[in-house]
């Protein structure tokens, strides 16, 4: 069993996470980290960034009607738009 302590930060609280906790979720400085609470038990999880896909390779294998896939934008603003 691993041990922390909570510690005061500032105006928050928190847990340092050392390496072998970082080790068994692949985890580095910067990664984001899920936390669930489910029986008076936090689970943590290393979020997956599932990579960034182009709206074609979002649809690569799609055989249903065709579809523009070239953005178009109004010719003049009719509310607060910003562009």
């Amino acid at each position: 069993m691993i041990r922390a302590t909570i510690s005061k930060w500032g105006n928050s609280k928190g847990i340092r996470l050392n390496k072998a906790v970082l080790q068994a979720l692949n985890a580095t400085i910067g990664d984001q980290l899920n936390f669930k609470i489910e029986d008076n038990k936090v689970i943590m999880t290393k979020q997956n960034d599932s990579p960034d896909l182009t709206f074609e390779e979002l649809f690569k294998d799609y055989s249903g009607e065709e579809f523009d896939t070239e953005i178009k934008l109004p010719d003049e603003r009719k509310g607060n738009e910003r562009w």
